[in-house]
Order: structure tokens, then sequence, then C-alpha cells
């Protein structure tokens, strides 16, 4: 994961010779990538429809095939094809296909599944994404709302229109590229926008609320940016639960949260951060950042950051920088079960 803080104080990874290895999405197994990712629009798509014979199936296939011949020759957004000379400049729609596979590699989970035109889709597993976790949209393909994202080209817009607010995906995390060459990476609403929208106002509720009284704890500080993105409800809920778990076992020193999702929507929250121990108004030590990282890696996968690796800041201090994938979890802050664990060494 590629995020970046967004602070005052500028900082380098410091690597502890004693450190375990970094969390983050697992490296990817090389499997093969058209058959799977139309076995997984097939299977997506069958358990949608309840279709059963297997005149459907193959109806279903074909139209898969169709439909993906003519998105890849009509729009190709990575400019990773061997076709494209070496040393040969990007056009902007290229250049844009090229970020936003990078940025989907590196900053969505590997665990989620991402609707995409068939060119994206192949760029995205040349970058390591899942085949198994890749469903392909367009016409004649899957509803992208059976999918956890929808990257939308120029070609999968021009199909969509005004749907994709209406009906697909009302929330934008990241928008790659400018003007008509753009690409947008959207949560899907598989129920609805409606729904989508209801339960995304209760999170960023819920983020504001619970952000706000974790300033409370005397074993939380935090800089002014700090402060104001936790109080305005701008920060992850992932973060918010690990924050309030790490100042019970040491208190810590918020510097700010970021992340890297430009032309995110309003209320996407920030899914990195920066902090440092504390002991008796002085910067703790590396044993303290160190216990507070096993404390993050032990967690769940769904709780676990992608991320954590102790950096060094402009002013000298050690600090901990911390890391989830996109999305966001919906609702963690109102479940009834602990977000977290706090386990032994």
């Amino acid at each position: 994961m590629t995020g970046s803080v967004v602070t005052g104080e500028a900082s380098r990874e410091v690597p502890p010779a004693s450190a375990a290895p970094q969390a983050g999405p697992p490296r990817p197994r090389r499997e093969p990538s058209w058959p799977r990712v139309l076995a997984t629009t097939v299977r997506l798509w069958l358990a949608r429809t309840g279709l059963r014979t297997r005149t459907a199936i193959l109806a279903v296939v074909l139209a898969l095939i169709a439909g993906s011949v003519v998105l890849a020759t009509r729009h190709t957004p990575s400019g990773t094809g061997r076709s494209r000379q070496a040393g040969q400049k990007l056009t902007p729609a290229a250049a844009a296909g090229t970020l936003a596979a990078a940025w989907v590699a590196g900053q969505v989970s590997r665990s989620v599944t991402v609707s995409c035109d068939p060119a994206m889709c192949a760029a995205l597993q040349q970058r390591g994404f899942p085949a198994g976790n890749l469903v392909i949209a367009g016409r004649g393909a899957l509803d992208p709302r059976d999918s956890s994202l929808i990257v939308v080209t120029a070609a999968l817009r021009n199909e969509l229109g005004r749907r994709l607010d209406s009906e697909y995906a009302p929330v934008v995390l990241a928008v790659l590229g400018a003007g008509n060459d753009k690409i947008e990476i959207r949560a899907s609403a598989p129920d609805g926008p409606a729904a989508y929208q209801s339960q995304f106002n209760a999170d960023f509720a819920a983020r504001k609320s619970v952000g706000t009284e974790l300033l409370l704890n005397p074993n939380v500080e935090a800089d002014q940016p700090a402060r104001q993105q936790l109080s305005e409800g701008r920060v992850d809920s992932r973060l918010i639960g690990m924050i309030g778990i790490m100042a019970m076992m040491h208190p810590v020193h918020l510097v700010s949260f970021g992340d890297a999702s430009p032309g995110a929507s309003p209320e996407v929250p920030l899914r990195s951060a920066l902090l440092y121990g504390v002991a008796h108004g002085a910067t703790a030590g590396t044993a303290v950042l160190g216990s507070l990282r096993t404390l993050l890696l032990a967690q769940r996968p769904s709780y676990r950051p992608a991320g954590v690796r102790i950096v060094r800041l402009t002013a000298g201090r050690n600090a901990l920088r911390i890391e989830f994938t996109a999305p966001d979890p919906l609702g963690l802050l109102d479940a009834s079960q602990p977000l977290v664990k706090i386990s032994s060494p």
C-alpha cells in the first residue's frame, strides 16, 4: 500500500532490525487469468439470476466473451499492452489507466471483488490483483452491483451513464486522470444508492461521534490537524478503533491522518495515521512502537492494517505509520462485537 500521511513533519522509514515482516496484501500467485475472471463473473451472475440450465449458462458465457471482445477493442486503459513501443509517450487515456491500475493494486483490499472492463481487468491482474476477485462489467456482462468496487473507465461511463449515480455506485473513492479520460473508483451499492447512502451517512455520524469521544481520552494527545480530522468524522473506523485499543496499552500522540485517494467524495474517510508514543511528557522509545506494532499485526484480517512501519520525523522522534486498505467497511463502530483484541506476547 502506498498511502501518504498529510503532516507538517516529513518522515522517512526506519526499518528496525528486529521487526516482524510488514503487514500487507499477500504476494499473489501467478494464475490463469481470463478463464478465472470469466468463471467468477459467471458464478456471480448465476447466483443473482438463479439460472441453472446448461443452455442458459452457455448463453451467459457467450455474451460475456462477446462483450469482452467489444470492450477490449474499444478501450485499453492500462497502456501496458505489448503493441506499445518502448519509450513511446502514453496517451492521456493510457496514462489514466496506468494510474488507476496502480491505485487499485496498491490501495484496495485483495479480499474484495472489483468490477472492471476487460482491458482494466487484465491490467489489474498484471499488477497482481487476484483473478478470482475480478468481474467483467459492461454490455452483456454482470450487473456491477455484484462487486464491492467498480473501476469506471470511459468505456463503462459511456455505457452506464447516469445509472452510475442513480443505480450502481454513488460514492467515489478516487479519481485518476482528468477530463473525458478520467477513471473513477467507486463503491458499489448492492441494495441501491438510497440504502447505501443511508448506511454511509450513519457510518459518518458514528465516526464523528466516536472520534470526538476518543479525543477526551487522557491517553490520547493530538496535534491540531489530527484533532480536527477526528472531530469532523474524517477518520477510518478501523483506525479509530485501533487507536482506542493502543491507548489502553500506552499513551499515544496523533500527528495527522491521510491517504492517497485523489478526488474522493466528501466524507470518504482517511485510511492512514501517523502517531508516536509518549511517556511522562516525552517521546517514548522504539520499544513502545514495537509493542504497538505487534498489537496491530495480531488483529483479525478485517482489522489488521495493510501497512505498519516505524518512520523518523524531521524533529528526530520515531513514529508509527499505520495504513488500511480501501474500502472502509461500513457500520464497524456500531457493531456489537469488539473490533479488536489484545493478544499477549
